[in-house]
């Protein structure tokens, strides 16, 4: 999603590993315009909130007025289904967008609920693996779920271990709220 897109579009902008404009852009070869202080500057002053959750506080820039959330390392997917978890629950989700444009949430709500393994992927489940509060994953879940949110995904995540893990989460809940395609 473009920046353009994002500035006046997007209510609530979440980053997990933050938006790290030291090396957050990478251009294929040449010489790239490095866009994202600008559209982070662009999206902030048309109103757009930050939610910066990682372990390093200066991975989204301070003028963002980010709310930070720092859980252990590698627990992203953990929180994230802990967020879905919370938006099926809650019926915060949307299940229109599920049938028409995914497949296999089924399989996906039965591992989230524990009903296929025992396990409910639950807020207290996921704090207790990112050493966060689970009402703050709750809170998070509620608040993606108000407005247009755009679910930010830093590369460096994919550098741990199951690291694709998180990317597959967070499509995962992008698809729950129903807002893929939507501008922002």
């Amino acid at each position: 999603t473009s920046w353009e897109s994002s500035a006046g579009n997007t209510d609530l902008f979440v980053a997990f590993g933050g938006v790290p404009v030291k090396n957050g852009q990478i251009d294929s070869g040449g010489v790239g315009v490095h866009v994202q202080r600008t559209g982070l500057e662009k999206a902030k002053a048309a109103g757009t909130a930050f939610v910066n959750i990682g372990p390093l506080r200066s991975d989204m820039l301070d003028e963002m007025g980010a709310e930070w959330i720092a859980p252990r390392p590698n627990t992203d997917t953990a929180i994230l289904l802990g967020i879905a978890h919370t938006l099926l629950t809650e019926d915060l989700h949307d299940p229109a967008f599920l049938d028409r444009y995914t497949e296999g949430f089924a399989l996906f709500r039965a591992y989230l609920t524990g009903e296929s393994d025992g396990v409910a992927k639950d807020a207290d489940w996921a704090a207790e693996i990112a050493a966060l509060d689970a009402e703050t994953i709750r809170i998070l879940a509620r608040r993606m779920a108000q407005g247009r949110t755009m679910i930010s995904v830093a590369w460096s995540l994919t550098r741990q271990d199951h690291g694709e893990q998180a990317f597959w989460a967070a499509i995962t809940v992008a698809a729950m709220l129903g807002q893929i395609g939507l501008p922002g």
